[in-house]
């Protein structure tokens, strides 16, 4: 992901969450400012029409919604914080292939975990990819969990 694509990024982002989880443009540069290596997209006509933002983090650590990420000086785990795909573009194999990418470079960093919080009603998605519920999160965590609008599950697979 580079800084011109932030403007598509933003529009996908409008069309696959529901208003209150919507982002805004600044804090999306904020967040590739602070983990550029692990932000990806897709194309289609050299239009970008996918996006994955994640960043370096802790295994056990929520990242809030609406809030700058807290990249780790020490990271064990990639935290996948916002997947999306445009709506023209589902269901042709995107979201697998940009993880896929995110998953192997978490691998070639020696992270142990790809963490996230899946909201609406993907916990299934995530479920069929390998990643678990957790539940046992300390109460800082269960409020940056509580941030999410609708039911939101803290996940995580083990690399």
């Amino acid at each position: 992901m580079q800084p011109d694509d932030l403007a598509a990024v933003y529009h996908i982002q409008t069309l696959a969450y529901v208003s209150a989880m919507v982002e805004s443009p600044a804090l999306l540069a904020s967040r590739l400012a602070a983990a550029p290596d692990c932000t990806w997209v897709a194309e289609h006509d050299n239009q970008v029409v996918a996006y994955l933002a994640a960043y370096p983090s802790v295994h056990g650590r929520v990242s809030a919604l609406g809030q700058d990420f807290q990249v780790a000086h020490i990271p064990n785990a990639l935290y996948l914080h916002d997947m999306a795909v445009a709506p023209a573009q589902a269901g042709q194999g995107l979201a697998r292939a940009m993880l896929a990418s995110a998953l192997a470079h978490a691998g070639e960093q020696g992270w142990r975990y790809a963490c996230l919080v899946s909201v609406q009603s993907t916990r299934s998605y995530w479920q069929g990819l390998g990643f678990i519920e957790q539940t046992d999160l300390n109460e800082e965590q269960t409020i940056k969990l509580a941030s999410y609008t609708g039911p939101a599950f803290y996940m995580v697979k083990e690399l």
